[in-house]
């Protein structure tokens, strides 16, 4: 598997979610040096957190034949024959499918980071923060 900044996708979407959960925490408390308006970023902060929430559920991934439809196809054949057949699947599912499924992850994380970009920038119009 490829290390680096997309290692672990999950702990990158749980973290923006209690970042957005901590950052409603914070507006509430200070509500009244908001003023009236201080409940304009509280919307998009649970949208977006609750869409990196949802970013964790787990991906399936292909990660090589169905048992039991393998075991049938190749009950009756030599075990190298089946063994050769069970790694060109295995390796089919590691560079197509496992590659394919940490790219949608890492467009929904980058999904995340623009929904919070959006409600800072939203927030501070509306709020007037200069």
């Amino acid at each position: 598997m490829r290390r680096g900044i997309w290692a672990d996708q999950n702990t990158y979407a749980l973290a923006l979610a209690a970042l957005g959960i901590a950052v409603i925490g914070i507006v509430a408390a200070v509500q009244t040096q908001l003023g009236g308006d201080w409940w304009v970023p509280i919307p998009g902060l649970a949208v977006t957190s609750i869409v990196a929430l949802l970013g964790t559920r787990r991906a399936r991934a292909r990660l090589g034949p169905d048992p039991v439809s393998f075991y049938e196809a190749f009950a009756t054949t030599s075990t190298q024959d089946a063994l050769a057949q069970l790694l060109a699947k295995l390796v089919a599912a590691r560079t197509k499918d496992v590659p394919s499924v940490l790219r949608r992850q890492r467009i929904a994380l980058l999904a995340v980071a623009g929904l919070f970009a959006i409600t800072a920038i939203y927030s501070m119009l509306l709020l007037g923060v200069e």
